[in-house]
């Protein structure tokens, strides 16, 4: 039976709240990019049976759960965490879903292209027009559970729709996931809270025929013919972020959960399965936030129209590529601290005023001053160097461009003279979520290094590579966990 609990569903805030209170501390050791097994000494530890295993309570998740348990597939859901704590990323995420703009050959073709350039064509294109073909679909099929949207929505500059949970940005999601477990739970799915997946079983002819995990009372294997790994991607873990992306990686805030550490990645690894597209800077997804709420004091629409300004008092970047392209700039400055600054010129822009309001809601100090020398002396930079910076800048500006400034900026350049002058200070690079991770293929199964699917394993979600790479579309990252999720509870239940 499923197990019960009276737990409240918890609001964005709490839920941090509860993860920085409870013995699920933030701050998660990091784990081995490949661990050797240990000895293993006495009696074998006690087995449950089921058809499908599902590991993690994300999107992804609870899609293939919820999905399996259709099928009449006997699910068991394993989840790391307290039961308060789970959904992984999901539970942080705006909540939004990308999808066609219509149901239509063009609409799909518009969907694929504008993911296709935003990961600069390195992505994979099959798994992207799955994504194309299923998600208006899926959507339907999470109403019928009864989740509620928004009405969708344009997402300038791409052609696509946003399906925001309902109640709104930021709030949809727990109530989403929250409606998602207990569909898996009437349909007969086991959860298992506190219970951590550690290495997958294997048989001799090296199918994937369970996961042996770690309980509150000891070791336990969970046995079925096919086990959906789900747990997220490895942003907690800063052994594999030093490891595969750079030496300093491991120095940013991490804005999703800390407790993402990459295990289904091990995991699989250590059955065979090929890692891809998990070097460099360019498999995490960065922006430059506030520490004081990593996860929503994200200034993305006032930094096109700013000036980002290091220790140094000096530029690093064209604001104009946006906050992700700022946020990997971030990365590679002194301190790895940086500021916005911008003037009541902007301010008074919708973008400004939006960023101002949602700081002021986050009870985070917008730092302002009459002169640049006050501001300068605010956010701990030289003063002669801030003033040559911006008054080099500002000639600099023509026509909404600054192409003679260093560096110089293609779009959104304005000139910042106009006092009172503002600085959102300390920003520092903080890592959303990581792009790369399991190389599958479109049924969802985990391959090896030679491209051949490994029997009985399937990956759906963050843990999954092959999707993104640089920057993605806003509302892709849940569009590619529930896609992924049905297509491998579908898949694994068949088994």
């Amino acid at each position: 039976m499923p197990q019960a609990d009276s737990t409240k569903s918890l609001s964005r805030r709490d839920f941090l709240r509860y993860a920085a209170a409870t013995g699920v501390a933030l701050s998660v050791a990091g784990i081995p990019a490949r661990v050797v097994d240990a000895a293993f000494v006495g009696e074998l530890p006690p087995t449950r049976e089921f058809d499908v295993i599902v590991i993690g309570t994300g999107m992804a998740g609870l899609a293939a759960a919820v999905q399996a348990g259709e099928q009449g597939a006997r699910v068991a859901i394993l989840e790391k965490q307290l039961k308060p704590l789970f959904g992984g990323n999901s539970r942080l995420a705006g909540g939004i879903f990308a999808a066609p703009e219509a149901r239509t050959a063009e609409a799909k073709a518009q969907f694929i292209e504008d993911f296709l350039v935003k990961g600069d064509y390195r992505t994979d294109a099959d798994l992207i027009e799955t994504l194309a073909d299923h998600i208006l679909d899926d959507i339907e099929w999470l109403k019928s559970h009864g989740v509620e949207f928004l009405e969708p929505s344009p997402m300038a500059p791409y052609r696509v729709l946003g399906y925001t949970a309902a109640p709104a940005s930021y709030q949809g999601m727990p109530k989403l996931l929250d409606t998602m477990l207990k569909a898996a739970e009437n349909l007969g799915a086991e959860t298992f809270f506190q219970t951590k997946a550690q290495e997958l079983l294997v048989d001799a002819s090296g199918n994937v025929v369970g996961v042996r995990a770690k309980t509150s009372k000891g070791l336990v294997d969970f046995r079925a013919k096919a086990t959906v790994i789900a747990t997220g991607g490895f942003a907690g873990n800063g052994q594999m972020l030093e490891q595969w992306v750079g030496p300093d990686a491991d120095e940013s805030m991490v804005r999703g959960i800390k407790w993402a550490t990459g295990d289904g990645h091990i995991m699989a690894a250590n059955v065979g399965a090929q890692l891809i597209q998990m070097g460099g800077v360019d498999t995490l997804h960065i922006a430059a936030v506030h520490p004081k709420n990593t996860a929503s004091a994200n200034p993305f629409q006032v930094v096109p129209y700013a000036l980002g300004i290091n220790r140094l008092g000096r530029r690093y970047v064209d604001e104009s590529l946006g906050y992700v392209a700022h946020g990997k700039a971030a990365m590679e400055q002194p301190g790895l601290e940086v500021a916005l600054v911008f003037d009541q010129a902007v301010a008074d822009m919708p973008e400004g005023q939006a960023v101002i309001s949602n700081f002021d809601r986050l009870g985070i100090e917008i730092i302002k001053a009459n002169t640049l020398d006050e501001l300068a002396a605010k956010i701990n930079v030289p003063a002669d160097a801030l003033k040559e910076t911006v008054t080099s800048f500002n000639a600099a500006v023509q026509n909404g461009q600054a192409l003679a400034a260093d560096p110089p900026k293609a779009a959104h350049a304005v000139r910042i003279e106009k006092p009172p002058f503002y600085a959102l200070y300390p920003l520092g690079p903080g890592i959303t979520l990581t792009f790369g991770g399991i190389r599958i293929n479109l049924r969802r199964q985990a391959l090896d290094a030679d491209g051949k699917p490994i029997g009985g394993l399937y990956a759906a979600g963050e843990c999954v590579g092959g999707y993104f790479l640089g920057d993605y579309v806003g509302g892709g990252s849940l569009t590619r966990c529930l896609v992924d999720g049905r297509i491998a509870g579908r898949n694994a239940a068949r088994a």
